[in-house]
């Protein structure tokens, strides 16, 4: 069951399986620890949308900002069962109920932005010191929040993704995507006109198969809740290959990670410190062994001799990409410990 929200009136109707799930919160004894809200605006006036857990323990709040093909869903269970002090998580820009915009405007910056309207709007993140988890490409979001809002957060939370570039070759090259997974046959043209509201399930399924997607993808997705029927009948994709695209031309294909992380070097040696933790999978690891290196060396460097080291690197054997869900237990008992550290 879906727990996701049109957040924004005029975004369009609620899912079926929404509606269930707000009744059941309703009549739940435990409805306090898991809030849905509304959307915010973002400063280039797209609607952005979010899901707040209050949670049931006080402690630093935790936000939460998902990779590609992805959206808040993947930290749901997260949030309602396994974190008891506050959470948020956001549907970057074309993810989920979140507005893509102008693709020509979207850039590290422009994400970056997104979720700072989100904090300046939200009191559980306003003036207060917060836990910053990046998964995968929101690794690299989070990585670029850091470097230019340091006061905002407490600790930075990368879980798999290091800061090396990755290349994508035009249309007439040998290699469309350097160093880096993904689907062999996409077509990226296609993914960055990909409507996210369908007519059908069969229209929703054909249109991401012409993009690239496998058929057992596509349908796993349905499985997660990945796509849904909204309340009028229609199919909506919560998953939107432009923001695979997008990401791939104007984040992975930038020297955005390693400028990033130099900034964030600087912040340790300055004033503006906070602790980071890395996360890298043992099993498929999108992280190279080269870069994780060269991001542990810059934080070094940028460290005093004899001071207590600000970053730590943990690889979770039995992890797979999403460790947050794949070694849940080992990466929620770390968590925890990171939130506690934090307050």
């Amino acid at each position: 069951m879906r727990a996701e929200r049109d957040c924004n009136a005029f975004e369009g109707t609620m899912s079926i399986s929404y509606c269930i799930l707000v009744f059941l919160i309703m009549i739940s004894p435990s409805s306090v620890a898991f809030q849905l809200k509304t959307g915010i605006r973002s400063a280039a006036g797209l609607a952005i949308s979010y899901v707040e857990c209050k949670g049931t323990s006080d402690g630093s709040t935790t936000l939460f900002i998902h990779g590609l093909d992805s959206s808040k869903q993947t930290f749901r269970d997260i949030q309602q069962n396994n974190l008891s002090t506050p959470s948020i998580a956001i549907d970057n820009r074309g993810c989920g109920k979140s507005d893509l915009g102008n693709p020509h405007l979207f850039s590290p910056d422009a994400l970056v932005e997104d979720v700072k309207c989100l904090v300046k709007s939200n009191p559980l993140l306003h003036n207060n010191p917060f836990v910053l988890v990046g998964h995968s490409m929101g690794g690299r979001i989070a990585m670029s929040y850091a470097a230019k809002y340091p006061n905002d957060i407490s600790t930075l939370v990368i879980e798999d993704m290091d800061i090396k570039r990755r290349c994508v070759i035009d249309n007439n090259g040998m290699v469309k995507y350097e160093g880096c997974s993904f689907i062999e046959s996409f077509d990226e043209d296609r993914a960055i006109k990909f409507d996210r509201s369908q007519e059908t399930l069969d229209n929703m399924k054909s249109e991401l198969k012409s993009i690239g997607y496998p058929k057992e993808t596509i349908e796993k997705w349905i499985s997660e809740d990945r796509i849904y029927q909204e309340k009028d009948g229609s199919f909506h994709s919560d998953v939107n290959p432009a923001f695979r695209a997008l990401c791939y031309r104007k984040i992975f294909d930038s020297n955005s990670g390693e400028e990033s992380w130099n900034t964030i070097a600087k912040h340790i040696k300055g004033d503006n410190k906070f602790n980071i933790n890395i996360m890298v999978a043992g099993i498929g690891s999108v992280c190279g062994e080269e870069s994780i290196n060269d991001m542990q060396r810059i934080i070094h460097n940028a460290e005093e001799v004899g001071e207590k080291s600000c970053l730590s690197v943990k690889t979770y054997p039995r992890g797979t990409h999403s460790i947050h869900n794949s070694s849940r237990d080992e990466f929620m008992t770390d968590l925890k410990a990171i939130i506690d550290s934090a307050r």
